[in-house]
């Protein structure tokens, strides 16, 4: 019943030596706020984090046939590819 257990919403918890993150979320989703906050949270804990918001785009967007979620896709392959090559 406690929503501030880190178990239950990371916000509440204490990121330590996370690896880089990356944040994929559409301008219309309803978790954008939360997306926006958890980045936050994860760069001043020291996260190398990136948020990338996707405009006129729903919650779970990448997994639709759009040229934005197309965009989407090819920048998320983009950031593993410069993250794992490394």
């Amino acid at each position: 019943d406690d929503r501030t257990v880190p178990d239950i919403s990371p916000l509440f918890g204490a990121p330590t030596e996370l690896p880089p993150t990356l944040l994929v979320v559409g301008s219309e989703d309803v978790l954008l706020d939360d997306n926006v906050a958890m980045a936050q949270h994860l760069s001043r804990a020291g996260t190398d984090v990136a948020l990338r918001v996707y405009p006129a785009s729903p919650h779970g967007f990448t997994h639709h046939p759009t040229s934005m979620a197309e965009a989407a896709r090819h920048d998320i392959g983009e950031w593993l590819a410069e993250r794992l090559t490394a």
